[in-house]
């Protein structure tokens, strides 16, 4: 059976690798402080998976199953301090919701720009309105990349606003 080469194939396989070269550059398996004597190639690798990312993004307009939405909790989300000292999301952990309560499908995500509001800060969105609702089960939209989108609370709840701020 022959395997199907392609522009997008290619991409992801240089994006997996360069993660993979990423976590041996680093200090902590969040990959935001580079190991001694890695500096060059720690920032040198942080641009390639820009750079990266950014050429994948262009796939979502020429392929209808780009993205991919998932309804679920949030087991634990990752932050760190970005390389310019601003606070920065990494991931999100995610439990798929499949009726399963035993198994469960625990996947992991990247957290993208457009959604950093819900998890950056000490006491940030996500913290803020979970803490008044029943319901904590969230729709989210992820893309080709395993980078989260969009998010929204998947059961629509009268939540008072003023208490929230």
């Amino acid at each position: 059976m022959k395997m199907k080469i392609s522009r997008e194939r290619i991409l992801l396989e240089r994006l997996g690798m360069a993660r993979h070269n990423l976590l041996c550059y680093s200090k902590n398996y969040l990959c935001t402080v580079p190991n001694e004597g890695m500096e060059d190639q720690y920032k040198e690798t942080v641009a390639e998976i820009k750079i990266l990312e950014a050429w994948l993004k262009e796939f979502h307009s020429t392929h209808t199953d780009s993205t991919r939405e998932f309804v679920g909790y949030i087991n634990s989300f990752y932050t760190a301090q970005a390389v310019d000292k601003e606070p920065l999301a990494l991931s999100v952990e995610f439990k798929v919701e499949t009726g399963d309560d035993y198994l469960g499908d625990v996947r992991v995500f990247y957290i993208g720009q457009e959604v950093q509001n819900w998890f950056v800060g000490s006491y940030n969105k996500y913290d803020r309105e979970k803490d008044h609702r029943e319901s904590r089960v969230l729709k989210i939209t992820v893309d080709k990349i395993e980078c989260i989108r969009s998010i929204e609370w998947a059961i629509k709840e009268d939540v008072d606003q003023k208490q929230i701020a």
